[in-house]
Parts: structure tokens; C-alpha cells; sequence
């Protein structure tokens, strides 16, 4: 049988008096009196277990991050402050109504007739209420179209008045009773005074109504 050197016994007994397992005694010496125990380097594990761990130690020292803000670009800032943005919706709107104000007033019921502007514009002060004549040459009875065979020229004449054709004859110049003259020249134009449409239905109500 292998004796087990003694050295190695001593170390059992150390680690089995270090770990208080029975058999840890060290064996009596010469003499009857009994061995020391021997003194062990104190054991590493209190030491590990006082020692804390990292998760312990991690969730001791931690301090919460603050969340940075998120910053949204919404692109371009126009520089109008928001309280603005109402008012300036509603420009257009006042601009219409603004412009509505100033326009010119339309006549009540729609536009006049022919016969409504020949009595306004006192056509009948010199051609007669009912185109009679007078003052200036007969309307009535078709004499309009025999002196202006085309309605254009008969518009052109209303709007540009005789002045330029004073001492001159005017209209169709193969009229039946020969063209009719312009000897005072004092058929005003009417353009700066009626619009074209009202132009128009006048001289359709010459034509056509007297």
C-alpha cells in the first residue's frame, strides 16, 4: 500500500479547518499536547461574496439619461407670426370687396333698353319723342336704314358724332332723295357718354322700333 506523503495530509487538514469540515484537527504532536491548528490565509470567498456584483453595482450607480428632444424640421418658416396668418387668408376677400365698392353701379332691373337710352340721352330733343324728326333728320319709318344701309356704319356715326363731317353729307350717298347733309356738325358722339352695348340697342331701336 502507497503511504500519502505527509505534506499532502497537512493540506487536507488546512483546507478542511478552513472550510470547518470535520477532520480539519491537526494531530496531536510528540508529548500529548495538541498541535496548533495552522494558520490559513483567510479564504478569498467572504471576500467574493462582499464584493458586489456587477449587475447590483451597475443598478446602484446608474442615473437615467434624459430623453434629448426630438426637433422636427418642418422646413422653411415662412416669418409670418401666427396671429397674422388669419389676416392674410383674408386679404383676397376685403381686395374684392374693396374693388365691388368703387365699381361702377349697375342700372336697377338690368341694363336699359334702346328706347329707355334714346329718351335719356335726348336724342329725341332733336330727332323728335317718337323720331319725327325736328332739329335733326326723321328716324323713324325705316328713314334710319335708308341713310345707314349698314347697322356698323349707323353705330360708328352715334358713337363719333358729325363734327368730323360738318359741311359734308353722310350715310349712303345713293339714298332715295339724296345723301343727307351735315350742315352744323352738332351730332354730339355719344361714346364717352354710353358703352358699347348701349351704343348698340339705341341704335337698333332707331332702326328697327321708330
Amino acid at each position: 500500500m502507497t503511504e500519502v506523503p505527509e505534506y499532502l495530509l497537512e493540506r487536507s487538514r488546512q483546507r478542511r479547518a478552513a472550510l470547518g469540515l470535520p477532520g480539519g484537527a491537526a494531530p496531536a504532536a510528540e508529548g500529548g499536547s495538541p498541535a496548533a491548528p495552522a494558520t490559513t490565509a483567510p479564504s478569498s470567498a467572504p471576500a467574493a461574496a462582499a464584493a458586489p456584483q456587477p449587475a447590483a453595482a451597475a443598478a446602484a450607480v446608474a442615473v437615467a439619461d434624459p430623453i434629448p428632444a426630438v426637433k422636427v424640421d418642418t422646413g422653411p418658416r415662412s416669418g409670418i407670426p401666427v396671429w397674422m396668418m388669419p389676416v392674410v387668408l383674408l386679404l383676397p376677400f376685403w381686395a374684392v370687396v374693396y374693388m365691388g365698392a368703387f365699381a361702377a353701379p349697375k342700372a336697377a332691373g338690368g341694363p336699359r333698353t334702346g328706347q329707355q337710352i334714346y329718351v335719356a340721352a335726348g336724342c329725341g330733343s332733336c330727332h323728335g319723342p317718337t323720331g319725327g324728326g325736328g332739329v335733326g333728320p326723321a328716324l323713324s319709318g325705316g328713314q334710319a336704314k335708308l341713310t345707314f344701309p349698314n347697322e356698323a356704319d349707323h353705330v360708328a356715326w352715334v358713337a363719333e358724332g358729325s363734327s368730323a363731317s360738318r359741311g359734308k353729307s353722310y350715310g349712303d350717298p345713293a339714298r332715295p332723295g339724296g345723301p343727307r347733309p351735315a350742315a352744323s356738325g352738332g351730332m354730339p358722339a355719344f361714346k364717352g357718354t354710353l358703352t358699347p352695348e348701349e351704343i348698340l340697342a339705341v341704335v337698333q331701336y332707331e332702326r328697327d322700333r321708330l
